[in-house]
Order: C-alpha cells, then sequence, then structure tokens
C-alpha cells in the first residue's frame, strides 16, 4: 500500500484539472463521478458542472481552472447527442475560450449508438475526441480512465481498486444465471395471465392475484410526437408481459404539460412528448386491451397535485400506484424550478392527496441518492425517512423501491444488507403511526450495471433477478437488457420480460439454497452495522424538529422526522448529503468509496479509506 501511495502523489502535477459536464441537461453524471474518483486517486483535481439547459457554467469553469483534461457525457437519444456535442465543441472555438492546438484532452462519454454516429462524422468536429465506449468487463473502464489522465504504471492502481469495483459475490447466483438463459428456452415464457375487473382497478388486488410479483416498466419513445409510443404500448399490452406501464414523460412533459407553445423551440428528450390531455387520454387508451396493464406516468416537477387529478380524470392511475419524490426535481439536482423546501412542501401535499385517494404511494429517493455517491447508512436512512413521511401523511400501501446493483461498484453481499437494513428501518418507521401502514416491496436492477454485450447483459439481468427475490419482492422493476446499448422498444421489454419470468420461476425451484445466504455472517454483521448508524443519524435530525422531545424507541422518532420543515432543514445544513450532490449549495463535504464486498461507506481519503462513523462526520462538519 505505501508504493502505491508513494506512486499516486507522484502523479500530482500543479496544473492538472479535470472538468466533466454532461451536455443538455441530461442528468446522468454518475459516470462521470465515478472519473472524477478516479483523477483524484492520481492527483488530479476536478469539478462536476451541474445539468443546465445552457453551457454558461461548464465555460466559465473552463475558463477559471483551464483544465488539461475536459469530459462530456450525454446518455439520451443519440442524433441529439452528436448536435449537442458539435456545437459545444464549436462553442469552444468561436468564444475564444480554447484554441484547437491546445494542449488539452477531451473525452465523451454516451451510448454506443452515439458513439457510433460520432465516429462516422469526427471530421465535423473541431478538437481530437476520445471516446468512452461501453465495455463488457467493468475493470476496462478503469484502464481507459487511467489511460485518459496518462497514467504510465497502472497495475497497481488496478490491483488495489479490483476488489472494491468487482467484489466477490455469490457463487449459486452465477450458476442458476446460466439456467435462466440457457438455450434461449425464457423465450418461451407464457403470458401474463389477464387480470379480473377489480385487479384492473386496484394495485394491491392486482398483487393479491398474481402468482408471480407483478411486473412494470418504464416506456415513453423520444420522438416528435406520442405516436411511436402509442403502438408500443398497445404491443406490450396485446403481448401481456407487463402488469403496471409507467410512461416515461420527456423533460419537457415534465415541466410545460398543458402549455403547448412552450415546448416551441426547445430540445425534447428523454421520454414522450405529451403536450396534453388529450395526449394522455390517447396513450391511456391504447393500453386497454391485452392484459389491460395499469398506467402512471412520471411525476411532473410543478403542479404535482393538479396533474394527479387530471390523470384520474383520464384512467391513468387507476389500478396504479405512483412515485414522489422526497428531496429531488428541484435545485437540489436541477431538474425542477423550485428550491427545496419549496419541492419539499409539495411533494408532503402530493402523497396526503394520493393517500386520500387510496392509490399507493412510492418515494425513490434511496436510488437518487445512490446516483451521488451516497454511503450505504444514508440509503438506509433514506429508506426510513420516506416511510416516516408515507406513514404519516396517510398512507396506507407504501411501495419501497430497492435498485440492485447500483451503484455497479456494489455487491452482492452489501446489497443485501442494505436493502434489509432499509426494510427494518422502515418497518419501525411505519409502526410509529397506530395503524401501520403496509409495505410493498419492489426490486429492479440498476441500468448502469449491465454491459453492452447483449449475451452478457441478459445473464446479468438473469442474475440479478435471482438476487432481488431474495427480498420477497411484490413487484419487479422490468429493466430491460439492452438498456446499456440503446433505450428499450417494446419488442426489448416483450423479451425482457420473458427473461425475468423464468429467473422468477428458477429462483422458487432453488429458493431453500439461495436464501441461505441471508444468514451469511457478512450480511447480518453489515446489516446490524447500518442499523445503528442509521439510527444515530435519524435521531439527530428529529432534534431538528422545535417540538424533539427524548426519545426511548426508534418508532417514537416518526412523527420528528416526518417534517417538511425539518427534512428542508437537514439538507440545508448538510446532515443530509452526498458528494456527488452537484450544486455547491448542498454537497457533501465528505469521501465515500466501496471497500470490501462493495461496500459504499464513508471514508477518510481515497487511499487509506478508513471508515468513518456518522457521528464522526456530524461532528467534523
Amino acid at each position: 500500500m505505501q508504493l502505491a501511495m508513494t506512486y499516486f502523489y507522484d502523479q500530482c502535477m500543479n496544473n492538472n484539472f479535470f472538468v466533466a459536464s454532461s451536455l443538455a441537461n441530461d442528468p446522468h453524471t454518475e459516470g462521470m463521478h465515478n472519473a472524477a474518483k478516479i483523477a483524484k486517486l492520481v492527483g488530479v483535481n476536478s469539478l462536476i458542472v451541474k445539468p443546465s439547459n445552457t453551457y454558461d457554467d461548464l465555460f466559465d469553469a473552463i475558463k477559471k481552472y483551464q483544465p488539461k483534461y475536459i469530459g462530456l457525457s450525454y446518455r439520451l437519444t443519440p442524433k441529439i447527442g452528436f448536435e449537442q456535442l458539435q456545437n459545444v465543441l464549436h462553442k469552444f472555438v468561436e468564444t475564444g475560450l480554447l484554441k484547437t492546438d491546445d494542449d488539452i484532452k477531451i473525452s465523451f462519454a454516451g451510448l454506443p449508438e452515439t458513439i457510433k454516429i460520432i465516429k462516422e462524422n469526427l471530421h465535423l468536429l473541431p478538437f481530437p475526441i476520445e471516446l468512452c465506449e461501453p465495455y463488457p468487463e467493468v475493470m476496462d473502464r478503469v484502464v481507459e480512465t487511467l489511460d485518459f489522465f496518462d497514467v504510465k504504471e497502472k497495475r497497481n492502481i488496478i490491483e488495489s481498486l479490483r476488489e472494491e469495483i468487482a467484489p466477490k459475490g455469490i457463487e449459486i447466483l452465477n450458476q442458476l444465471a446460466d439456467e435462466v438463459i440457457a438455450n434461449d428456452e425464457y423465450k418461451n415464457e407464457p403470458p401474463l395471465r389477464i387480470p379480473s375487473i377489480d385487479a384492473t382497478n386496484n394495485f394491491m388486488s392486482r398483487i393479491k392475484e398474481s402468482d408471480i410479483p407483478v411486473l412494470r416498466s418504464h416506456y415513453g419513445v423520444p420522438a416528435q410526437d406520442i405516436e411511436p409510443t402509442v403502438e408500443g404500448i398497445r404491443m406490450l399490452s396485446e403481448a401481456r408481459v407487463i402488469d403496471e406501464i409507467s410512461l416515461g414523460s420527456s423533460d419537457l412533459s415534465q415541466r410545460f404539460y398543458g402549455h403547448p407553445e412552450m415546448f416551441e423551440n426547445r430540445k425534447n428528450d428523454g421520454g414522450v412528448p405529451y403536450k396534453t390531455k388529450d395526449d394522455l387520454r390517447r396513450l391511456y387508451m391504447a393500453s386497454r386491451c391485452g392484459n389491460f396493464p395499469a398506467m402512471k406516468p412520471y411525476c411532473h416537477v410543478v403542479g404535482i397535485v393538479p396533474f394527479i387529478h387530471e390523470c384520474l380524470e383520464i384512467g391513468l392511475l387507476r389500478g396504479a400506484h405512483q412515485a414522489i419524490p422526497l428531496f429531488w426535481f428541484n435545485e437540489l439536482d436541477g431538474r425542477g424550478p423550485h428550491n427545496v423546501r419549496e419541492s419539499i412542501h409539495e411533494h408532503f401535499e402530493a402523497v396526503r392527496t394520493l393517500a386520500s385517494l387510496g392509490i399507493p404511494v412510492e418515494m425513490n429517493d434511496p436510488n437518487q441518492w445512490s446516483s451521488r455517491l451516497a454511503h450505504d447508512t444514508l440509503i438506509a436512512t433514506s429508506y426510513a425517512l420516506i416511510s416516516a413521511v408515507m406513514t404519516m401523511c396517510g398512507v396506507q400501501n407504501m411501495v419501497l423501491q430497492m435498485q440492485f446493483n447500483k451503484p455497479k461498484e456494489t455487491g452482492d453481499y452489501a446489497d443485501l444488507a442494505k436493502m434489509s437494513a432499509g426494510l427494518d428501518m422502515a418497518r419501525k418507521m411505519s409502526n410509529g403511526r397506530t395503524n401501520p401502514a403496509n409495505i410493498v416491496i419492489e426490486a429492479r436492477t440498476g441500468i448502469e450495471s449491465l454491459s453492452p454485450d447483449m449475451n452478457k447483459a441478459k445473464w446479468q439481468l438473469g442474475r440479478s433477478t435471482l438476487m432481488q427475490m431474495m427480498m420477497n419482492p411484490n413487484i419487479l422493476h422490468v429493466v430491460s437488457y439492452c438498456e446499456a446499448n440503446h433505450a428499450a422498444t417494446a419488442e426489448d421489454i416483450i423479451d425482457s420480460s420473458k427473461l425475468v419470468r423464468r429467473a422468477v420461476r428458477i429462483f422458487r425451484k432453488y429458493q431453500a439454497e439461495i436464501m441461505k445466504e441471508m444468514n451469511n455472517p457478512i450480511i447480518v454483521e453489515r446489516r446490524k452495522y447500518l442499523i445503528e448508524e442509521c439510527s444515530y443519524l435519524l435521531a439527530e435530525i428529529a432534534k431538528l424538529n422545535p417540538i424533539y422531545t427524548e426519545h426511548t424507541t426508534i418508532e417514537q422518532l416518526t412523527k420528528y422526522v416526518a417534517d417538511a420543515n425539518t427534512l428542508s432543514t437537514a439538507i440545508e445544513r448538510k446532515i443530509i448529503s452526498a458528494p456527488g450532490i452537484i450544486n455547491t449549495k448542498y454537497k457533501g463535504d465528505f469521501i465515500t468509496s466501496p471497500t470490501k464486498y462493495g461496500m459504499i461507506n464513508l471514508v477518510d481519503d481515497h487511499i487509506n479509506k478508513n471508515i468513518i462513523s456518522e457521528k464522526d462526520r456530524l461532528v467534523i462538519k
């Protein structure tokens, strides 16, 4: 280790700096943060620019830091990705910010199709570009990143990172994943049965009627209009492969629904661009065939409560559940116009409205924190917080989404310990109400963990599903195996649904043997540690509430932490925070890193990685 540390420090050069930015307000920033962590390890300081519709902040950062390394990224529609890259590179030259012969290195990360378009049009770009192509093996990305930062001797660094980035997993899952995809037999899975009328109008009834976890999937085609999505929804419904379709709303739809004029001359990407109530009605009616899947839209960033009522008038949300963020889609992540406090109050109101209507509610904040390099303690605490909020807002059926393999450096034992600790804390929070909420478990695969190699990605999806079943989920969110390569088509979702269903049946065949792993000492000890750390952090958050009095049980904290002003203060004071938050006003001034078995911990530095407790973090802060 000492030799490795000496090597790391020898790499430091006074003017080395890395500035990274997604293009055109793309919220996918996880890859850039991973690159920044490696940069720090080899002595290159960095800045990740927050997503924005303009490039002003990126230009200001380049002007201020004069970086030798610039990273750009766009993980949405390939054609738009190339256009945005071409646009920003030419603006570098036109504004005099950079000259074409400057001693700089520029990299770009995107979907395979985007990379293909760029390769065919390199002659149109004013700078040479290093393209970050998806790799089948995760360690290949590390090698590529080290090459980008001009690291000559990589062996020691690669070996020091291997245990963290590719941690040891549960062997039986490897063997059974082979069986899931063997000879493509999964393609013979029969369609889902047609639900009763009651189940088409009640999400919990649909869950009870299904002999496997109900299946949901995101779907929304980024196009000029809604027609491709209408046709795709009809195809999915007739194929009887999905129980609930989450309508993937475009960025503009989430912001400007009901104002078609606001769509003019704006980049529209990320999902289906519905503009009016009639658009939503046509999308919904396309699902009224086959197994009549329930439909829910993405949550909008403003006007959430009126939108809920409008959806119900159309038929959306009937027999479905709805996801509402707690902390996100505002200035915290740049995806909404509100400040954090305004946004949290609106989200509370939306949850209360859904509860009054008897609609099951999901608050998927743990996934958002995972995307921002949060440590496992904060993820477990997030499950406790969202459960407290849903409980005190009167939700009867609360959905806890557990996204496995996220971040991609996490490991099997780490995931299972983290999820089971979060579930334990959620149950305690629910018991803070006389009539506890019913907990509905939803599990899914993290997209970032999937390989661009389709055969390997199928294996990974099967394996991840087997592990998710260890949490006894009521819902499986079908992530299509193609997602590292391209946005899922209806055909991809149909194929992925069949694969997931075969994985469920194989799990049940070997369930007794697989479930023995839940008693593995690695999981048991880690779960206990996370529950202790989470309990301490919850108590510190509760103390921010003016009505707080000393508590004797965790359950008694529910009413204190489930308060919009208390949670807003916790964010503002960075008691709840993460180093991957781009808005510096809320960014955590600490380091997280994967350690043994892929457990994400708060650590003292990237070299020694001594684990820091929540008590130490808050004292240091």
